[in-house]
């Protein structure tokens, strides 16, 4: 199919000429210093100790993920870029019977903060008390429905709101930033739409109080900002949403194309954020409040009636269109995987038959996340990352810009026929943000695109001739940026990060959308250049330096006239995504996982093994470590170390019951559907599923890594029992069913567990969405519950130390691996 293209004249993008001072001492602030430091917020973004901070945020839920296992997740978020863990507290995890709190193993929620502080991560205490994440009642216990009265200020009911507070406060005791611990920020509620007396802002300021009371003094205290924002001012900082995709939406197809992929400097994709939601009403003065973000979707739930399956692009361009619009701290919702917890009284999910408008499944709470329901490392994770790094290394001036839109910026979430272009600047400097991705809409090639970028004393032409960008590509280009003394005018390509070097700094941008990259430099800023002869051209005012975008990695240097030699790192999109920044040996370097995950563990790194056996690890800078090797790649020095190779491993399966097609059933009338929908099956409909019996081999070795069963069916849902014990389920959306067996082997346990895998059958024109590539495979299905592939994957990894040796030279280390000429000034 031939890609539609739209001829593109100049795009003008007048960048701010200048930035007004942000608004300070409007928002109470209190507990905000401590031994780390002190953190402050103003009317359009944070600060730590003085200096603009603009941090990524990441949910993971505790309950839902076993403990033994939480340091290693915190880590491979650290790796991905995330500043602060956020987690609901769910009232129903820990007090599912009155007065008889859990705080234990999976629920242990001071050890889980206390290890959040210990890998280096900041901390976002969601207390509720009612929190949705598609828990049953919201997480509300059973027994508090019995109450006449509940989210509003009634005695009773905040007489156990204050016990809860108040259990609360005792696990977290000495945990507060003003006690040196990571705690910031304290949620109240969550999608509140509740007005009036002893309601609203009366309730959220009540909630506040008893949060103090109960210990939990933080320097923010923060509330969602959808449905209404009947919020007491100053007490509360609103933040918003932002997802591609709704399981929770009635339509049987794809939305309409959703605001999210738009640029909007007024933060009007609904109320705050409530991405097709109430409108906004005007209720919040948003001059006096930052545009922060709580809940952008790292991914998407799934539903019954619906199980959209938000790729890498959706979720990214989406985080990248809400930073060009100004976003000064990003959060997602999730970030991480997870499963929910076996309740003493019965499942703890969300579905229609306790009220709610969703069946979702009664285990399964992967939500598609960049990090999965058992630590998967998806596709999505890497290239946020690309964004989180880029933040980390350019947030403290990014936050200070205000965002502009394009000239004749499209305001429709269905234009098609203008590129969408935003900007962040300060008068002097810049990024400049391209989306040309929308969720379930294709967009065209974009033919001969040139930006005039007005900056207070010039406008700059990016790039030097046109470009085409293509359908479905994101990017960000930066504008008048300096590395020491050296004036970068622009560059075609994407900043990673950057960090100080031996002798100067090191730059890392990376090549997006096969569009040819260019650097093009003040050629008074520059002493010299050091790069392959036939990249470099040198006219009277500047220095452009074209680097091919089929390589996967190469770098050049510049000196500027302070005598500072200062490195430039281009590598391709594919290798940027598995990069993370570290700080070893007291030095910040750039390492890449060549396969796998990556993240640090003191003075090693914990890296991913190929199907080879083979963990390897690329480091910039490494001439102060021993041990590497060359490997072609620019400035990067490999190292590896030998793993057992564990290809995967076909699983027998034997049917033993073949499936029978029941009645679809609908759940009550919902106001803002259509219709009524579809419910899940339930235990009695299970009982006619296709059972299949997987026989596992018996030389598993649980102990040597994470071991997934991938399970390759077709079918309406599917439910997997081990020992007769339910241990995952899942609605089919296309995606492998993949389930942890490592799990299933208990330290000294014998035997292996007896698997059995129950699939329902397909119903026929049923109103449920499902993504056309699912629906392609179900068409190509022999049965309406069909069994294609089981097998077993082994996801090994090693820990590589490294030892310090003299350093060798910068200029050596480098010149050694590229083929350079020089140019002098």
């Amino acid at each position: 199919m031939t890609t539609p293209q739209t001829s593109t004249s100049t795009i003008r993008l007048t960048l701010p000429v200048s930035v007004a001072e942000p608004e300070t001492g409007f928002l109470a602030q209190h507990w905000n210093t401590g031994p780390r430091g002190t953190l402050t917020v103003n009317s359009r973004y944070l600060e730590r100790d003085g200096q603009p901070w603009l941090p990524i945020m990441g949910e993971f839920h505790y309950s839902r993920y076993p403990a033994d296992e939480w340091e290693a997740e915190l880590r491979k978020m650290k790796a991905g870029g995330v500043q602060i863990v956020a987690s609901y507290v769910f009232w129903n995890h820990h007090e599912e019977n009155t007065g008889q709190f859990d705080w234990q193993g999976n629920k242990d929620l001071r050890r889980f903060v206390q290890l959040v502080d210990q890998v280096g991560l900041l901390f976002s205490l969601r207390v509720g008390p009612w929190v949705h994440a598609e828990a049953r009642n919201g997480g509300f216990p059973d027994w508090l429905l019995q109450l006449p009265q509940l989210r509003c200020n009634a005695a009773d009911y905040l007489a156990h709101v204050t016990r809860f507070y108040g259990e609360i406060g005792q696990q977290v005791d000495g945990l507060m930033w003003q006690a040196g611990g990571p705690v910031v920020t304290v949620q109240l509620e969550n999608e509140y739409d509740r007005t009036g007396p002893n309601c609203g802002a009366e309730h959220i300021a009540a909630l506040k109080q008893i949060a103090i009371e109960a210990g939990l003094k933080v320097p923010f205290y923060t509330v969602t900002g959808w449905p209404t924002l009947d919020i007491p001012p100053r007490e509360v900082i609103p933040v918003s949403g932002a997802y591609a995709d709704g399981f929770w939406s009635g339509e049987t197809g794809p939305l309409p194309a959703s605001g999210v992929f738009l640029f909007n400097t007024d933060r009007a994709i609904g109320e705050m954020g409530n991405v097709g939601g109430t409108p906004a009403s005007g209720q919040i003065d948003k001059r006096h409040y930052p545009f922060f973000l709580a809940e952008a979707g790292g991914g998407m739930h799934m539903s019954y009636h619906r199980r959209p399956v938000v790729t890498a692009d959706d979720v990214t361009a989406t985080a990248l269109t809400q930073l060009g619009s100004g976003a000064n701290l990003y959060g997602y919702y999730m970030y991480h995987g997870g499963t929910n917890p076996v309740g003493e009284h019965g499942w703890l999910n969300e579905t229609q038959d306790t009220g709610y408008p969703n069946d979702v499944p009664q285990l399964g709470y992967d939500f598609h996340a960049p990090l999965g329901q058992y630590g998967q490392v998806r596709t999505s994770f890497g290239r946020l990352a690309t964004l989180h790094h880029f933040v980390a290394a350019y947030g403290a001036s990014l936050a200070t810009m205000d965002a502009k839109l394009r000239d004749d910026a499209p305001i429709d979430p269905a234009d098609k026929t203008r590129l969408r272009v935003c900007g962040r600047g300060d008068g002097t400097s810049g990024f400049v943000f391209v989306n040309n991705h929308v969720r379930h809409h294709p967009m065209p090639l974009f033919a001969g695109v040139q930006l005039q970028v007005e900056l207070a004393d010039q406008t700059i032409a990016i790039p030097a001739q046109p470009v085409d960008v293509p359908a479905g590509a994101f990017f960000i280009w930066p504008v008048m940026q300096r590395l020491g003394g050296v004036v970068l005018r622009y560059a075609t390509a994407q900043p990673l990060t950057r960090f100080a070097d031996a002798a100067g700094t090191c730059a890392v941008y990376f090549a997006t959308s096969n569009i040819p990259v260019e650097f093009c430099f003040d050629a008074d800023s520059v002493a010299a250049v050091e790069a392959a002869s036939s990249s470099v051209l040198v006219e009277e005012s500047v220095i452009t330096i074209r680097h091919s975008t089929g390589d996967e990695a190469g770098c050049f240097s510049l000196t500027d006239h302070a005598g500072q030699r200062h490195t430039v790192i281009v590598l391709s999109q594919q290798i940027a995504e598995r990069c993370t920044p570290i700080k070893l040996h007291g030095r910040w370097r750039l390492a890449w996982g060549q396969s796998g995950s990556l993240y640090q563990e003191g003075e090693a790194l914990v890296v991913g093994a190929g199907s080879d056996g083979m963990a390897r690890v690329a480091i910039y800078p490494a001439d102060d470590l021993h041990g590497g090797e060359a490997n072609g790649q620019g400035a990067f020095t490999l190292f590896s170390q030998t793993v057992s190779a564990a290809a995967p491993v076909k699983v027998a399966t034997t049917l033993l019951r073949l499936a029978t097609p029941q009645p679809l059933r609908f759940g009550p009338p919902i106001s803002w559907r259509k219709a009524p929908v579809p419910t899940a099956p339930d235990d009695a409909i299970y009982q006619h599923a296709g059972v299949w019996r997987i026989s596992l081999p018996n030389d598993i070795d649980p102990a040597a890594g994470r071991l997934l069963l991938q399970i390759d069916y077709a079918g309406d849902a599917a439910r997997l029992y081990a020992d007769g014990v339910l241990i995952d389920d899942q609605f089919y959306d296309g995606d492998v069913f993949e389930v942890a067996l490592d799990r299933l082997y208990p330290t000294g346990a014998q035997g292996k567990p007896v698997l059995e895998l129950h699939i329902l059958p397909t119903h026929q024109d049923a109103p449920i969405f499902i993504e056309s590539s699912a629906q392609a495979k179900l068409a190509k299905a022999s049965a309406g519950a069909h069994l294609n592939n089981v097998q077993l994957v082994s996801q090994r990894t090693a820990r590589l130390g490294f030892e310090r040796q003299p350093a060798v030279p910068a200029t050596q280390a480098e010149q050694s691996s590229l083929e350079t000429s020089t140019w002098r000034a």
